[in-house]
């Protein structure tokens, strides 16, 4: 499919951001794309073309910034999938590959064709008795304490389908993709799960349960989290950007998303060597 329109969104507040944006809003003009800067940073990177997020179709979305910039960009384009290619700044941006060094040479790359789309698992959330829509999530769904100090206990009981994993007490729970397995998930004792797997990755926060280790699931599974009336306070918190205050008796549903993330890629990405230079 020829590429015509490119939206940039750029993480707030950052001029080196805002200075790549421009670079590549200008030569994208001159080889002919229409090139859109998003809304919310059009006053900061001063370029006339704007879109919406979620709301004005392009082909193309060009992500400049960390791993929550790209969070929070999926995160507003709702249902809406678009191609996205990455510019890396930092040292921590995992999921991003294109250094900034390299932007121009790879948006020509886009332009005449030479790059691969690797879908990315998502999950879908929601819960049970509330009318709220909560974002795709990428990396991670996690069911933690919340409050003032977070030192209450969150009682739960987690099942798959109709079968109980664990009742537990702890700090929480993390649902992950695969791909949101080298991340908290990870970091709270999980397993590394490759990204060409399919599966939904529980691990617990903390428990007081010996037994309640982490468990990968089948991609047909679907985890409900049941918050016991006796639980201390709880958020739902979707990729570590979008918080949803739980009280007790809530139920929270946890499962494949249909529509995956569809992240533009100019080379073979190897997770595991990323894994070695940026953790």
């Amino acid at each position: 499919m020829p590429i015509r329109s490119v939206g940039v969104a750029v993480k707030r507040g950052s001029e080196q951001g805002y200075a790549i944006a421009r670079e590549l809003l200008v030569y994208g003009k001159e080889l002919g794309l229409d090139m859109l800067i998003d809304e919310e940073v059009v006053e900061d990177v001063n370029w006339s073309n704007t879109f919406r997020l979620g709301i004005d179709p392009v082909d193309v979305v060009i992500v400049i910034g960390g791993n929550g910039t790209l969070c929070r960009t999926l995160h507003r384009l709702g249902d809406m999938v678009v191609p996205i290619m990455t510019v890396r700044m930092g040292r921590r941006g995992f999921l991003l590959d294109v250094p900034p060094s390299e932007a121009r040479d790879r948006l020509r790359d886009l332009v005449e064709g030479r790059y691969t789309i690797v879908e990315y698992m998502r999950l879908r959330v929601t819960i049970e008795s509330k009318e709220v829509i909560l974002p795709l999530a990428l990396n991670d769904v996690v069911i933690q304490s919340w409050g003032p100090s977070r030192t209450k206990v969150v009682k739960m009981d987690v099942y798959a389908d109709e079968d109980m994993l664990y009742s537990i007490d702890g700090d929480g729970v993390i649902v992950s993709t695969p791909l949101g397995s080298s991340a908290y998930a990870l970091a709270a004792g999980g397993p590394l799960v490759d990204t060409d797997l399919e599966s939904l990755v529980v691990v617990p926060l903390a428990p007081l349960q010996f037994n309640a280790k982490p468990v990968v699931l089948s991609p047909k599974r679907v985890v409900r989290i049941y918050i016991a009336m006796e639980s201390g306070p709880a958020a739902c918190v979707v990729d570590g950007q979008s918080i949803e205050l739980l009280k007790p008796g809530d139920v929270v549903k946890v499962y494949k998303a249909e529509k995956p993330a569809k992240i533009i890629r100019f080379a073979r990405v190897n997770t595991y060597a990323r894994l070695r230079h940026t953790l």
